[in-house]
């Protein structure tokens, strides 16, 4: 679905292929691929990842350990191998996002009062800001499977939804995966617009715990982008609905 949208804005993406050689001439950067391709542009940027700057922090002569990535290493309670030491956020491998940082913080506090939490009880989603969005929770169907779990995913395209349609947003679609022994939500990928907005829905709802049924129940606001939640929920009710004899 991303690929479509970028396409549609001039984008290339070139998969599989690496970049053999990289030459700059006259203010061109000129870059040959190893299919044989060679592309030219004004500018060139590097995308080499992140590493923690763990370095300044003089471990060696602490009880503190790193891992080989230079990360700092904890426990299920963000204890480091340092005891009365923490560790929380990026550099202690958590997901790179501020929420989860924040999220630590208040997990830290909480078990520093005394209180039985871990880094893993808690419910973490993330956005990517491309247009569409991707708004991400939970588990994915393959990803649900792998652990064992009956799961089973249904799917809404935005160009279903009367909102999305009126605005000329119907790149996208909505997706939830549920486990089809308890009925719980086990996450959601929801792209189209806004929603690293939406997606905030999901993160609740399986906070709380909650069955689909609870969302294919809520009455949501037309005409809303957010209306069609209950509508994908509904797309789990099968032959298992009551009906009315006489129907």
């Amino acid at each position: 679905m991303l690929l479509d949208a970028l396409k549609q804005d001039g984008i290339g993406l070139h998969f599989n292929t690496t970049v053999q050689q990289v030459a700059y001439t006259n203010g061109v950067f000129t870059l040959t691929l190893s299919n044989g391709e060679e592309l030219d542009g004004e500018a060139l940027l590097l995308a080499t990842g992140r590493k923690p700057n763990t370095g300044a922090l003089n471990t060696a002569v602490t009880d503190v350990e790193l891992d080989a990535q230079g990360f700092v290493k904890i426990d299920d309670q963000f204890q480091t191998t340092c005891p009365g030491v923490y560790a929380i956020g990026d550099v202690a491998k958590q997901p790179a996002f501020t929420h989860v940082s924040w999220e630590d913080y208040r997990r830290l506090k909480t078990i520093l009062c005394g209180e039985h939490r871990t880094r893993h009880d808690r419910v973490l989603g993330y956005a990517v800001y491309t247009e569409p969005q991707v708004g991400r929770v939970g588990m994915t169907l393959e990803q649900a499977q792998k652990q064992g779990i009956a799961a089973r995913e249904v799917t809404l395209p935005m160009a279903h939804i009367a909102r999305s349609i009126e605005w000329g947003h119907d790149l996208g679609f909505y997706r939830m995966v549920i486990d089809t022994q308890t009925n719980l939500i086990l996450g959601a990928t929801l792209v189209g617009y806004e929603t690293a907005e939406i997606v905030h829905v999901f993160l609740s709802l399986m906070e709380a715990k909650a069955t689909w049924q609870v969302l294919e129940q809520s009455v949501h606001i037309h005409p809303t982008y957010g209306e069609a939640l209950p509508s994908l929920a509904r797309l789990l009710v099968g032959e298992d609905m009551p009906t009315c004899p006489n129907m």
